[in-house]
């Protein structure tokens, strides 16, 4: 996977919906952000989210850019 341009993606989010299907790796992970979001008033920076994500595993193994759960949550409208 190329890295994506993480400047595309500044700002704060919040979360829209809850993943209807989560595998058990993303769903740690999305644990991990629903707690960074509701602990920061309902919304969370992406910065915030990434580092929330940081060991965010890829099947089994660890994801080469923290980003990546974060870009695909925003992309497939999960968090807004």
């Amino acid at each position: 996977m190329a890295r994506q341009n993480t400047e595309d993606y500044a700002g704060n989010y919040r979360i829209k919906n809850t993943p209807s299907r989560l595998v058990r790796h993303n769903e740690i992970t999305w644990k991990k952000i629903e707690v960074v979001i509701n602990t920061k008033g309902g919304r969370a920076s992406f910065d915030e989210l990434c580092f929330a994500s940081k060991d965010h595993q890829h099947g089994s193994k660890t994801a080469n850019y923290p980003y990546q759960f974060v870009t695909y949550c925003i992309r497939s409208g999960v968090i807004v």
